[in-house]
């Protein structure tokens, strides 16, 4: 999966995704306020990021990379994937392919867990997150995000498009163009 960052000026709704990301650093905020009620978003597909890490099934510190074939997280040493490790510096719980799980894991004893299919549902590509009344659709390169005040979408063309209360809002090669509701 490819690693894509997408970036737009634009009266965005905010969602609830924060549920789904607790990272610290600065750079990876999910919203930045501008002049004229505008926000700038940073919306990043999941990517394993190579690093020091625990893994969720042994406890035990590990250095993990993103294998170059599949992109999913493996053990730098032993080359065996990991399905689940966590973070000590942002506090996350991270998937194989980078997505961050919080709260979305069930511990079914002896270092075994999967994820919780009432919140979260992963199949190839595809990847979709239930979060109370929103809910983020990852397939391959594109992504929708939708929450009670509005949608956002992102394709693989790097499209960006943004509809709320307000109006709506579109991204392309061409430039941004802004619709507001009269």
């Amino acid at each position: 999966m490819k690693n894509l960052t997408y970036l737009a000026a634009a009266s965005i709704l905010l969602l609830g995704v924060s549920a789904c990301n607790n990272q610290k650093d600065a750079s990876a905020d999910a919203t930045e306020a501008t002049s004229n009620n505008q926000e700038m978003v940073v919306v990043e597909k999941p990517a394993v990021k190579s690093g020091k890490y625990i893994n969720l099934s042994t406890g035990q510190d590990v250095y993990i990379i993103s294998d170059s074939i599949s992109g999913v997280a493996i053990d730098s040493l032993s080359r065996s994937p990991i399905q689940f490790y966590y973070d000590p510096i942002t506090l996350d719980t991270l998937y194989a392919n980078g997505l961050i799980v919080n709260n979305m894991l069930i511990n079914d004893g002896d270092g075994k867990y999967r994820l919780d299919d009432t919140k979260i549902k992963i199949d190839g590509d595809e990847i979709k997150i239930k979060n109370g009344d929103s809910k983020i659709k990852i397939d391959g390169d594109d992504m929708k995000i939708k929450d009670e005040n509005g949608k956002i979408k992102i394709d693989d063309n790097e499209e960006f498009k943004s509809k709320d209360a307000n109006g709506k809002v579109k991204i392309d090669e061409k430039g941004m163009k802004v619709k507001p509701n009269n």
